[in-house]
Formats: structure tokens, sequence, C-alpha cells
């Protein structure tokens, strides 16, 4: 009996500790923003230390048709498009679940999928549910951001898109997933998902600086833009005139400076501070929570919430100015909480309790799986990420026993380092 009880305190401590420490002392040694995590966030890596590729290049684009009738004013985003790049022999597939507000060709994407290619993988590409071609082509609900009724749509699209693929002549050894921001908290979900459909073999996850609570961490976002006074339209109009006549009036500061191609090295150039890439955060989330909030009313028409306007129909051109500037001020707790859940519990599940509805956006509430499959979730984020309190962190580091924790790197703006390209990949292979 004693021996017994020794073994399984020895296997619990190997589960809860993981099977081996990654040193990670000298990865990424040479990046400069770890002292700033929201420097780090919105300026990512330098690209002289990105990944160098062999053999990058661009998708296969392919489209998935719309599943419902569209409203004149949202066809521009009636196509859901997905990129696809696949190796001449047998190879393992990665799926690539992009983070919140990115399509399947943003800069991350890309990246991470010539990451993968460039290392033997085929590699298939979506946009996240939090985009307007998925929102308007593709979401199961009128009001958007579910994350467990678009997992599942996520879930079956993959699978046709697999099966598509099989067809042409894709010839896969193994399958993984892996996504960024939201798109790694959704990997675990469809990872979970396949466990019980078993219709793709989902052999690992790959977590990267995914959230714990999405909500929490929506409300660090939200936070950004409260605690730097900008409240609604009318204030950040005001920054941003500051912003502009700044950049007008400063002297040092030249219009060939500016790079479409390379936002993050544009904004490095204007000297703005800390407070300002906060509030550029903040702003660039309440972005996605207006296209949620909007297209949410559009789609419901006369029985929209009325949030942004009183207007229940729109034509193909109609001006949208008062709702775009209103829906800058509703945050995603504010949407989540008066508008989608009542629309999901009158409408989609008469039984969720406000409870329940939390906790669908917890990884907290997956603690079962997570624990029974530990050895094939990798989790690799940092310490100092903007969405992710100290309760998250305590969680990451006693529930994930597969994880890497880097000291620095705010929100995914390690991800670009070379040395992180290449960890994330023996980690993934790891036996």
């Amino acid at each position: 009996m004693l021996k017994k009880l020794l073994l399984a305190t020895i296997f619990l401590v190997i589960s809860v500790t993981g099977f081996s420490e990654t040193d990670i002392s000298q990865i990424a040694a040479d990046y400069p923003y770890k002292e700033s995590a929201i420097i780090s966030t919105v300026l990512g890596t330098p690209t002289e230390q990105y990944y160098k590729f062999k053999h990058a290049k661009g998708p296969k684009v392919k489209k998935f048709k719309p599943t419902k009738k569209i409203p004149e004013i949202l066809r521009q985003w009636s196509i859901y498009d997905y990129g696809v790049w696949e190796q001449k022999e047998k190879a393992p597939l990665m799926i690539v679940i992009s983070g919140t507000g990115s399509t399947y060709n943003s800069g991350m994407s890309l990246y991470l999928a010539n990451v993968f290619y460039d290392k033997g993988y085929n590699v298939i590409a979506f946009s996240s549910p939090t985009t307007m071609p998925y929102i308007v082509s593709q979401g199961m609900n009128k009001y958007g951001g579910y994350m467990k009724d678009e997992t599942e749509q996520m879930y079956n699209l993959i699978t046709r898109a697999i099966s598509e693929e099989k067809k042409h002549g894709m010839k896969i050894s193994k399958t993984y997933v892996s996504g960024y921001s939201l798109g790694g908290f959704q990997s675990l979900l469809l990872q979970e998902l396949d466990s019980e459909k078993k219709r793709i073999g989902i052999e690992k996850s790959l977590l990267l600086n995914s959230p714990i609570s999405i909500l929490t961490a929506t409300k660090k976002l939200d936070g950004f833009l409260v605690k730097n006074g900008i409240f609604d339209a009318k204030s950040l109009e005001k920054y941003l005139d500051n912003i502009f006549s700044k950049i007008v009036n400063d002297d040092s500061v030249k219009l060939n400076d500016f790079s479409s191609t390379n936002i993050s090295a544009s904004l490095g150039k204007l000297n703005l501070g800390e407070k300002d890439f906060e509030i550029l955060t903040g702003l660039l989330f309440r972005f996605y929570s207006a296209n949620m909030t909007f297209a949410g009313e559009v789609f419901s028409g006369n029985d929209a919430y009325g949030r942004l306007s009183d207007k229940k129909h729109y034509k193909r051109f109609d001006s949208i100015t008062k709702e775009f500037q209103e829906g800058l001020s509703v945050s995603f707790e504010e949407y989540a909480k008066e508008l989608l859940y009542p629309y999901l519990k009158k409408y989609k599940h008469p039984n969720l309790t406000p409870d329940e509805f939390l906790n669908d956006f917890d990884l907290r509430s997956h603690k079962d799986f997570i624990e029974k499959n530990n050895k094939n979730i990798v989790f690799i984020t940092s310490e100092n990420d903007i969405l992710l309190t100290q309760s998250d962190l305590d969680y990451i580091k006693n529930t994930f026993s597969n994880r890497v924790l880097m000291p620095f790197g705010g929100h995914t703006g390690l991800l670009w380092h070379s040395d992180m390209a290449n960890l994330m990949v023996e980690k993934l292979e790891e036996e």
C-alpha cells in the first residue's frame, strides 16, 4: 500500500511540474523591449530578429460560401476565406486559428503558418470568429462571440477544409491545432471537442499567449481606455487630434518614416509613450467589439436591442457614422452581458444560466480535460502578458505541465522572435 501511495505521489508531482523544464535563459536574450509589456505588445520584435525563412510563400486561398441570408450593408463580408500551404510529401498538418479580429492572412497568422510550413508541415489557417467575414458569413448567432457555439461551427469548417484538401491530394501523417491570443483559447476547445467527435484526430494543441479568462482579458483592454480618459468617440477624437498635431508639428518625423507593411516599426518612430500604446491597444479591441455589436444589430432587424441607434434596417450605402461612434463606447463586458447573453437566453439556449455563460469564457471550466491531456497541450506565454492577471498566471503554473513562461514579451510581441519560432516547434514535437 505504501509503495502504491509513493508511486501515485511521484506521478502527481510529475504531472504538475512537467516532464522536463525548458531552459529559457538564452531564449531571445537579445530582445530589446524586456522592461515594458505594452511596448512589447505594440512593437513586437525588430525585423532583424525574425525567423529567417527558407521557403516562405503565400497561401492557396480557399473559400466558404455564406450559410445565411446577408443584409445588403454587410455583403462585402459575405465570403469567408482561409489559407492552405501544402507539402509535396506526406507531412503533419498544423491548423492555425488567428487571434481576436485577425484574419488568416494577417501578419502574425502568415508568419506562424510559414514557420510551420518551413519546418515541413502542411498548414491550414483560419480567420478568427471575431472577424467580420466570419461573423457575417459563418457565424452561428446573430450576435457573435459566444465561443461555445463558434467552436462548434469552426470545428465543422475545419473538418470540411481538411476533407477538401485530402480529396485534392494533401497527405497528412498527424494533425495539430495552434492559435495565438483568442485563437490559442479556441485551439484548446477544438482539441476537447475533437476528443468527443473524433472527426479530425487532433493529437496536440499549441496555445500561444492564450488568455485564461476572455472576460478578464477584455476588461484589462477596456481599462486601458478608461484609465487614460477615453470614454466615448468625443474623447477619442480629442486624443487623436493631439497625436496628429504632434506628428505635423514635429520636424523630426518624416513621411517616408511610415510603412504600411510594417506598422509596428512606424509606430516606434513616433516617440509615443506607454500611455499612447495603452490607448491604441484598447482602441483596437474596441473596434472589434463595435463590429460584433453592429453586425448583431443589423442581423436582428426588428428584434435588435437598439444599442447603437433606433434604426432597424439598413440599405447598402446608408451612413453608419452614428453607429460607429456609439459602438466605440461599448465595452466587451457590456456587449457580453447586456446584448449577447440576453440574445442567447431568449433565442438559442433558454436554460443557459449567467454562471454557465461566464464559465464558457474561462479555461478554468476545462480543467478536467486539461489534466487528462496535459502532455498533449503546449502552453507558451509571457509572464508580463497584458491579458493575464496574477491569478491567471498561478492557474497556468498549477495546471499546465507542458508550459513555457517567458519573463518578458507582452502579448504576442515575442512570438515573432526566431528563438520562439524554434521553441514552439520543438515543444510540439517532444515525445
